[in-house]
């Protein structure tokens, strides 16, 4: 599906991230493994190489144009182009929005938005010169609802719909596929840590948030990347797949999580 093709991966040392990262790499595609945490990318390209891919860690800050210079600059060095780029990185800050503070948004809005903006920039920058690629962003649901005291991580997703459909339209003369997915409720640690058992069975059972009553898998989320960013979908840019177990659907059916 994705053979040959070279696909750089943001956050991939974790998570989603990693998750994305091992998919596209069972697909066929040579990786280019980017994280602040270089050690837990080099394990994932340890373990992609010795399952038979092809896997390159390199350590970069995504809201540092330098730093991904230097990344495109490595991957290039490796490989002589770039097909795929997925732009997964993010942080989350959790403030109620009076008591947001500058640096607070300023390191949020500069990771997730600004740094899914220079990544897409520099990279279809080199794609534009041999004839094209796929540029996936992840999104989340949270752009389209409130989903607790996360303004900035909120404002971040929502700018990186919107700024994936004008790239979209910038973009399709040079043969550049555009698109976001937007995960739901991902079983992630992050997410396994964040919610009390109570809270996520309240959730997934008790009350219909979740219309699948069941938590993403990354696996689910990797598979609509892939799409994404393979021929299958050549006709397709511009447009946010919802990866929620139907919670979207749910959307103005609001109660709090219990304490």
């Amino acid at each position: 599906m994705l053979n040959g093709k070279v696909a750089l991966v943001t956050g991939a040392g974790r998570g989603i991230g990693r998750g994305i990262a091992s998919h596209l790499a069972n697909l066929g595609a040579r990786l280019v493994l980017v994280s602040r945490t270089p050690g837990e990318v080099n394990t994932l390209a340890e373990e992609i190489v010795q399952a038979g891919g092809s896997a390159l860690a390199v350590a970069g800050t995504v809201s540092d144009p330098a730093s991904v210079e230097a990344v495109l600059d490595a991957a290039y060095g490796a490989h002589g182009r770039l097909d795929i780029a997925v732009n997964n990185a993010g942080i989350v800050e959790d403030a109620h929005f009076l008591d947001i503070t500058m640096e607070s948004w300023d390191r949020v809005i500069g990771t997730n938005l600004t740094g899914t903006f220079l990544v897409m920039q520099r990279a279809a920058r080199r794609m534009k010169a041999h004839g094209g690629g796929a540029i996936v962003n992840i999104a989340s649901i949270d752009a389209q609802g409130y989903d607790g005291p996360q303004a900035s991580y909120v404002a971040s997703k929502a700018g990186i719909v919107g700024l994936t459909r004008d790239a979209a339209t910038a973009l399709a003369p040079f043969g550049i596929r555009v698109n976001t997915v937007s995960p739901g409720w991902v079983r992630t640690r992050m997410v396994e840590d964040f919610l009390s058992p109570e809270q996520l069975d309240y959730m997934l059972h008790r009350f219909a948030r979740v219309p699948m009553r069941r938590l993403v898998e990354i696996g689910e989320v990797a598979a609509a990347v892939a799409f994404l960013a393979s021929d299958a979908a050549s006709a397709v840019t511009g447009i946010d797949i919802p990866v929620d177990g139907g919670t979207l659907a749910t959307l103005g059916v609001y109660e709090s999580l219990p304490a």
